[in-house]
């Protein structure tokens, strides 16, 4: 995905703006973990959201069970968290449909995550 690509979708603000992200974790833990979604290449992939509102539909759609919400992160929690995930994630898929199936589609692909990281921290 190009850093053009992801300006449009929101995952990357222009140097003037605050970027909010969203993200599905376990509510009511001690530290943060996130849930991992497999593709079909049994390629374990990272969602993250511009919206809230999104990532609900895909938490409601995905039925994690009790005790998982959608949590806001600013960019710098963002890099904490992908920091702390890196050994077991490797892609991040922003803004994946509800109904996403395990594949990826045109508007959602997998991103690597130094590449992801890369535009986080502005490089």
């Amino acid at each position: 995905m190009s850093e053009d690509a992801l300006h449009t979708t929101g995952l990357l603000p222009s140097r003037s703006e605050v970027c909010i992200h969203y993200l599905i974790v376990p509510l009511h833990r001690r530290g943060l973990e996130a849930p991992h979604t497999l593709l079909d290449s049994g390629e374990e992939v990272l969602p993250i959201f511009c919206s809230r509102e999104a990532a609900q539909r895909f938490l409601k759609r995905r039925q994690l069970g009790e005790g998982w919400g959608v949590r806001e992160f600013s960019t710098g929690e963002l890099i904490s968290l992908l920091f702390t995930l890196h050994g077991r994630v490797r892609r991040i898929l922003p803004n994946p449909l509800p109904d996403h199936p395990r594949r990826p589609d045109p508007f959602a692909a997998p991103v690597s995550w130094d590449r992801f990281m890369k535009f986080l921290v502005g490089g």
